[in-house]
């Protein structure tokens, strides 16, 4: 994950419609759609800057200011992940469909009580949404259509596309099974560009899991699958499931399997090598 200009507008961008969404003070949401557009059309590295400049960027405040150091110094934002975590994954997913924006998307959840892309295609078939403020027949016909083009592409993703549900999947699971490990690996932590599936790692029982993912509706968006352990060995089932082929036969050439490892930092210092992050394995 490289974090430049880009990546931090994408942040700010998503956040603004999330915000949208939950119905917050337009003049807040709209502060990070322009703090968004800045960033975009920005010409040095953000990163270059330094912090007590950034204020004078115009559309830059104090409050965008914190928090683009924030990023910078994290690689995340905490207010993004929280809105994330209040906000079923299919009304995420809903920003991708082509037509529907955040103020539509708000109606659809809010006074639909549609939480799942799969729902909003039977209101469509039904004409539902030309029941409320806002949906003609034009419009629902462009959102009938952009759906049906997405489930007939369904099978890989752009990172930068899955990654807000994936986030909130991680959420949910985790919150359902407080007393189990649970990570999210593979594909998604190596941060590939390309996304074909989601895969966790979990203590939890496979017949618990499984049941658990029968009750959020993902609509086939993406594959995701559970790949079980124990606790003693979950650190290591997650090194291991977050490494290409390649790095981990390497890996192993000079340096068995840790017993038990308490984190990375254990395989990594037995093999005497240092940390090496999931997105370069």
């Amino acid at each position: 994950m490289t974090i430049d200009n880009d990546y931090i507008a994408d942040q700010f961008s998503l956040l603004g419609k999330l915000m949208d969404i939950h119905g917050e003070n337009s003049f807040k949401t709209k502060s990070y759609s322009v703090a968004a557009f800045t960033l975009e059309k920005l010409p040095t590295p953000i990163r270059d800057i330094p912090a007590d400049k950034l204020t004078s960027i115009k559309g830059i405040g104090d409050a965008i200011g914190k928090k683009i150091r924030e990023i910078i110094e994290t690689g995340e934002l905490p207010l993004l992940k929280q809105y994330i975590a209040n906000t079923p994954p299919g009304i995420i997913e809903m920003l991708q469909i082509k037509g529907l924006g955040p103020k539509k998307i708000a109606t659809i959840w809010k006074e639909m009580e549609i939480e799942s892309v799969g729902e909003l295609l039977y209101a469509c078939q039904e004409n539902r949404l030309l029941l409320y403020k806002g949906f003609g027949e034009k419009t629902q016909a462009g959102v009938r259509e952009a759906i049906e083009f997405r489930l007939r592409h369904i099978g890989s993703h752009l990172y930068a596309d899955i990654e807000p549900f994936a986030l909130q999947l991680e959420a949910t699971l985790q919150k359902a099974f407080p007393d189990e490990k649970l990570a999210i690996t593979g594909e998604f932590l190596r941060q590939l560009e390309t996304i074909t599936k989601l895969e966790f790692v979990t203590t939890a029982t496979p017949e618990s899991a499984q049941q658990f993912l029968k009750t959020i509706p993902t609509d086939e968006v993406i594959s995701i699958e559970f790949l079980h352990t124990t606790s003693d060995q979950f650190t290591q089932t997650l090194f291991d499931t977050s490494c290409s082929g390649e790095f981990l036969a390497a890996f192993r050439e000079r340096s068995r399997p840790a017993l038990n490892p308490a984190s990375e930092e254990v395989i990594f210092t037995q093999a005497s090598l240092p940390h090496i992050p999931p997105y370069l394995r």
